[in-house]
């Protein structure tokens, strides 16, 4: 008999509920009146926010909160706030309207909640106006609506877990295949620096085996070399003063050969052993006046001496001071001068200019004069070793060393050395190095 009256009250609420909720009951004036003094529990849910923006007092007195309107819907509903939005939206579309919800009331105590619910338009907003009613007086329908849904959020979060668990997988798959990779690489690169590192030691090796026979041969040069050489000179000089007047001049030709070829070999012996003692040779840079450096090789350099006597040489300006060694600069003046006497127009008299300029942090220089010459397409192999492009005589001997010399005292400081069309036809050689700021 209980039971049957519990399932008449709750017909009754249902009943109530539908007409209560419809839109033709909504747009009577007395809904209001209605709304308020009607004894089952209800209240309107902005669909937006989920707000409790209004209540019946028998909603008040069974919540027991202090006012309703003052809370949201998921201060009292137990479900999580996806699951919240989920049920507000199906109410809200019409997809549901008939709902069970466990929901915490102002004595901390749980009901299960049945609720009609219908959208509607209250004073500009949108709400949803909920018939509610307690299901433990139908304890086994709600229970088995209630289980549905609960079963329904349960399948719901358990996709949601085997789906974030397969992301986990791949992620935790694609990390493995990546990590894989980059051991992979960083193997490849350890054996790559491993040889690396061994092909470096063996170059240091074979440099150090080749520094070394450069310096045995530089001392060879040095001595074992020049020796034979003196020796031919001064055989070939006793023989042409016991000649004296023979008018065998075979043997006066071939006597002057001798004295003329052994001079070209001590001086190809004398320039290689310069060449090769410039790697030997202790390099520390210091403030220097490339204008001392130049008037002191001028005037004690003893290959210059008829360029000093026809006064051949001017300094078109000022030389600023630079960062270098003092013997090394000597060296560049003394063979680029004696080039140009060396290469000098017969026709003309010889003029030779030295200048300066500044260039960011560098002075390039230029020693140029109205000689000679080089043609295009000889001036890069002027700059090598042995290259002589004219033939060696009386008038002009020379070993080819001279700007090879230029241009290995010059590496130790990354200074350039070129050459270009001097005044009349003449040769310039430019070079640079470092300011002394």
């Amino acid at each position: 008999m209980a039971r049957r009256d519990a399932f008449r009250r709750l017909a009754g609420v249902a009943v109530l509920a539908g007409t209560l909720l419809s839109p033709a009951a909504q747009a009577e004036p007395g809904f209001s009146d209605f709304f308020v003094s009607h004894p089952t529990p209800m209240w309107m849910i902005e669909v937006a926010s989920g707000d409790i923006v209004r209540a019946n007092p028998a909603a008040q007195d069974f919540y027991g909160y202090d006012d309703l309107t003052a809370l949201n819907i998921r201060d009292i509903n137990l479900l999580s706030q996806s699951q919240i939005e989920q049920e507000i939206a199906r109410a809200a579309t019409a997809e549901r309207n008939h709902l069970f919800m466990r929901h915490r009331l102002a004595d901390d105590s749980v009901k299960v909640m049945g609720i009609y619910t219908q959208r509607m338009d209250y004073r500009g907003q949108e709400v949803l106006v909920s018939s509610l009613y307690d299901t433990s007086e139908f304890e086994r329908s709600a229970e088995r609506h209630y289980i549905a849904q609960v079963e329904e959020q349960v399948d719901l979060q358990t996709a949601q877990l085997r789906n974030a668990k397969r992301r986990q997988a791949w992620l935790a798959w694609g990390a493995a295949l990546a990590q894989g990779v980059a051991i992979v690489i960083l193997l490849s690169v350890l054996v790559r620096l491993r040889r690396a590192q061994a092909d470096k030691r063996r170059l240091i090796e074979e440099l150090s085996f080749r520094n070394r026979e450069l310096e045995r041969l530089s001392h060879a040069m040095a001595h074992l070399f020049q020796e034979p050489s003196r020796r031919l000179i001064s055989f070939a000089q006793q023989l042409q003063r016991r000649l004296g007047d023979s008018d065998d001049d075979s043997t006066r030709i071939a006597v002057d050969f001798i004295a003329s070829q052994s001079r070209r070999l001590s001086a190809l012996v004398g320039d290689m052993q310069r060449y090769l003692s410039l790697d030997r040779m202790p390099f520390e840079p210091r403030r220097i006046s490339p204008g001392e450096i130049l008037d002191d090789v001028y005037r004690r350099n003893e290959a210059l001496t008829e360029l000093r006597q026809a006064q051949a040489m001017t300094v078109a300006s000022p030389l600023p001071d630079v960062h270098f060694e003092p013997k090394r600069l000597a060296l560049v003046f003394g063979v680029l001068l004696h080039n140009a006497w060396q290469y000098r127009d017969a026709e003309r008299p010889l003029r030779v200019t030295v200048s300066a300029t500044r260039l960011n942090q560098r002075i390039r220089f230029a020693v140029e004069d109205n000689g000679r010459g080089i043609a295009p397409e000889y001036r890069d192999q002027a700059l090598e070793m042995f290259a002589r492009l004219v033939p060696n005589s009386e008038q002009t001997p020379g070993t080819g060393m001279g700007l090879a010399l230029v241009t290995k005292a010059l590496r130790c400081v990354q200074g350039s050395v070129y050459i270009e069309p001097g005044p009349q036809g003449g040769t310039r050689v430019v070079f640079d190095l470092p300011t002394a700021e």
